[in-house]
């Protein structure tokens, strides 16, 4: 449970940027993204999701990165400054898997995934949100902001 909360953490870390929903959640596409509103569009989303997930919840991706794969990123820098300080500490080395991506509106979707430590899942089927915000799918923030506190005993996190 320990490596769990301290990957929970990481992974917020590594995706720091939002907890709960906003205002610009859920806004109209724009050239960057792909809606969900046709089965071609799914398609195409399911790809950007899966490409930002896979991206936001790797060790390796620069916090920049993260932050803009993140819903409110900005607004997050000091939760996924903690995240980045405690996967350093506890040597976790994080990533997901996506397994499935279900659309809740055009503009919306739940996604299925595995959260893996060098490469050894630490938590599998977990569930989280992805937004398309500004015509770019991201991470939604209280899915990040779930994963922190989590890996926090429940504190609350500077911008969750």
């Amino acid at each position: 449970m320990k490596r769990l909360a301290a990957l929970a953490l990481v992974l917020v870390s590594v995706t720091a940027a939002g907890c709960g929903s906003s205002s610009s959640g859920g806004s109209a596409p724009s050239s960057g993204g792909a809606s969900a509103d046709t089965a071609a569009g799914k398609t195409a989303a399911t790809t950007q999701i899966t490409a930002v997930w896979t991206t936001f919840f790797n060790a390796a991706t620069p916090d920049a990165t993260a932050l803009s794969d993140l819903e409110d990123g900005s607004t997050l820098q000091q939760a996924f400054a903690i995240g980045r300080k405690a996967a350093k500490k506890q040597q976790i080395v994080e990533s997901a898997k996506v397994k499935k991506v279900d659309f809740t509106s055009p503009t919306a979707a739940t996604v299925t995934y595995d959260l893996l430590s060098s490469g050894s899942p630490v938590l599998s089927d977990a569930t989280g949100d992805a937004l398309l915000v500004n015509g770019k799918w991201v991470v939604a923030k209280h899915t990040f902001c779930q994963l922190v506190q989590l890996s926090a005993g429940g504190k609350t996190l500077p911008g969750c």
